[in-house]
């Protein structure tokens, strides 16, 4: 299939839900400081490996990928984004949410065998079924109903779950898009990087008023020593005074005072950046499904290591969804390893091309 037949076939399936998704886009209120500051650093970052200089001046290189592509992964990326974030408004658990953004798995495994014809074994498939079931009962286990907000009408709390699963689904596509795109064009990671946020950008004008009014409450927090905020982050503190810093620059940070959410975004921004980038450059060497795999780990182990900072209980449910998880992962991992090697011609095969 062609990756223009690709993207027909997508937006053929978003088009039925579309009018919703633009009516709660402009219609809803949610902030955007957080996601907003993420782009802009990404972006600004990305600008040292795009630019190049003439005799003019600076200029952004030619790209390997046409730009139509990285703005249809734009939209879809924003659309996930806003949607995820719009759920929550819509007496959407936190934990109801892990585990929906966890079923993007199984999503992502049908959509693949639907739109590009792929084929999967039954390793892959029960790997696939196992780490799905360990991250959603774990997340069940851990979650606590009672200190849930409850309030809200049936239709208010369907809504979040539709907005969940068009995000589900359209996340899913944008990750095959996104691997036909590399699989075309080359490992063209960073330039991916630096063009899913670059043309991002303008889509926060249509959150003008929520980042203005967020900056303002970012501002009015208590202006707090720089060394006293990163301790306050689990871990950061540990590495902090384990920096050899000169007398001087340890006196000079703990005399200089920012507002403390602007010193949390700043945190947040820098290790998102790491994140995201890992993120990025895996999408080029791996496949969809296995890309989707590991943010499924990397969210059962925000949770184990939420369950342990936070001191929370380590109940039967988790413990067997710990279970659960290595076990899908490791019977996933086997099942690649056997493709691999069958792909992979062996010597007497290379003397004989020879």
């Amino acid at each position: 299939m062609t990756s223009t037949t690709f993207g027909s076939a997508l937006l053929h399936m978003a088009t039925g839900e579309l009018p919703l998704i633009l009516s709660l886009i402009f219609g809803g209120c949610c902030s955007h400081l957080v996601t907003f500051g993420q782009f802009v650093f990404v972006a600004v970052e990305g600008l040292r490996h795009q630019l190049t200089w003439t005799r003019y001046g600076p200029r952004l290189k030619p790209t390997v990928v046409p730009l139509s592509r990285w703005l249809f992964l734009v939209v879809l990326f924003f659309l996930v984004s806003v949607l995820n974030n719009l759920a929550l408004g819509y007496h959407i658990s936190v934990p109801l949410h892990i585990i929906f953004r966890s079923g993007g798995l199984i999503i992502n495994m049908a959509m693949g065998a639907l739109i590009l014809k792929k084929r999967y074994s039954f390793e892959q498939i029960a790997g696939v079924l196992f780490v799905t079931i360990g991250v959603i009962w774990s997340t069940i286990d851990n979650s606590t109903p009672k200190n849930e907000e409850t309030t809200g009408s049936t239709s208010e709390f369907l809504t979040g779950i539709a907005l969940l699963v068009i995000a589900m689904v359209l996340s899913a596509g944008m990750g095959l898009y996104q691997e036909v795109t590399y699989k075309k064009y080359g490992k063209q990671w960073r330039e991916g990087l630096f063009y899913t946020h670059f043309l991002a950008l303008p889509f926060f004008l249509l959150f003008y008023n929520d980042l203005i009014k967020q900056a303002s409450v970012y501002s009015r927090s208590t202006a707090t020593p720089l060394p006293h905020i990163i301790r306050q982050v689990p871990g950061f503190g540990s590495v902090l005074e384990s920096l050899p810093l000169p007398p001087n620059i340890q006196t000079a940070l703990a005399s200089y005072r920012i507002p403390k959410l602007w010193g949390y975004l700043l945190l947040n921004v820098l290790t998102q950046y790491v994140c995201i980038a890992g993120v990025n450059r895996m999408t080029a060497v791996a496949t969809s499904l296995t890309l989707n795999l590991v943010l499924n780990l990397r969210k059962f182990t925000s949770l184990l290591i939420s369950i342990v900072v936070f001191d929370n209980e380590f109940g039967i449910g988790a413990k067997i969804g710990t279970a659960l998880v290595i076990f899908g992962t490791l019977i996933y991992t086997h099942a690649g390893m056997k493709g691999s090697s069958r792909t992979t011609p062996s010597p007497d095969e290379k003397d004989k091309d020879k």
